[in-house]
């Protein structure tokens, strides 16, 4: 049961964090990195996993991963010097994974406790207090001031976009900055004090112009609308996921491909390659 003293470290510990909500560099860029891992687990079933950062009334705060077994909830610290011990003299790190193991066996949930850390070579991971061992893992995550810095440094982050990513393991450095900076912009601009679904995010970051993942059955072309593309002279194209990729000549580009775009082209029948463009 709550204690007043709990409810009222809650409280002030949940208005230190939303002074900063969604502001961390190093937890925004530890849930881009647990969204595109978990895209990439699960692409067929994007609706059963959400997200939630800055938890009222919670003693694990920070992140929250619903997966479809179960909850994780995960703390982050950035700072060199990291112990379980870190904290005050009556509030720290183990006697919050403490009392969120209470509070989340006294509601029969099926959940795991995290602690994400920046400090490279930290004997956190080794020395879990036996008190919350059975339900506590920890996981060593850079701390880099770019997006684009820490993907050249963490190779995890790059096998995760690589899973999504149209050009997979072909995929340049910069292409898979560009998905995570993209998957950023929308994490922080869901908001916090809610779950978000992975559905939703994916949702949202394809509303970006000409951005694709390889998490969807590729579309087709119809054979009406290849019919006149094929007549076009000189155009090799293919569809992939749901962008539509061209090359004329020296000229490539793409574009998505709703059913719109794909009637567009059987209505207006183009024959020459500036028509098809101006259509693309």
């Amino acid at each position: 049961m709550r204690s007043e003293a709990d409810r009222a470290y809650l409280a002030n510990k949940h208005q230190g964090g939303a002074s900063n909500a969604k502001g961390g560099l190093y937890e925004d860029y530890y849930a881009v990195f647990q969204i595109v891992s978990c895209i990439a687990r699960y692409k067929a079933a994007l609706d059963g996993v959400a997200l939630q950062t800055q938890l009222e009334d919670t003693f694990v705060d920070d992140l929250l991963i619903a997966h479809p077994d179960k909850n994780v909830y995960h703390q982050l610290k950035s700072t060199q010097n990291l112990t379980w011990n870190t904290g005050s003299s009556t509030r720290t790190i183990t006697s919050d994974f403490e009392n969120q193991i209470r509070d989340c066996r006294e509601r029969n949930e099926a959940f795991a406790l995290k602690l994400v850390y920046s400090a490279a070579g930290s004997q956190v991971g080794d020395n879990i207090p036996e008190s919350i061992r059975d339900y506590t893992s920890a996981e060593y995550f850079p701390y880099e001031k770019d997006l684009n810095g820490l993907i050249l440094i963490s190779n995890e982050f790059v096998d995760a976009l690589r899973q999504i990513s149209v050009n997979g393991d072909n995929a340049t450095i910069d292409e898979l900055a560009n998905v995570a900076q993209v998957f950023l912009g929308v994490w922080r601009g869901c908001g916090n004090n809610h779950r978000v679904s992975l559905s939703e995010i994916v949702a949202r970051a394809e509303q970006t112009k000409h951005f694709n993942l390889n998490i969807f059955s590729d579309g087709t072309v119809c054979d009406a609308c290849r019919e006149v593309l094929d007549n076009i002279e000189g155009l090799r194209y293919y569809v992939s996921g749901r962008m539509f990729y061209w090359r004329l000549g020296d000229f490539t580009g793409s574009c998505p491909w709703p059913e719109e775009k794909e009637q567009e082209i059987i209505n207006k029948k183009p024959t020459k390659r500036r028509e098809l463009v101006a259509i693309l």
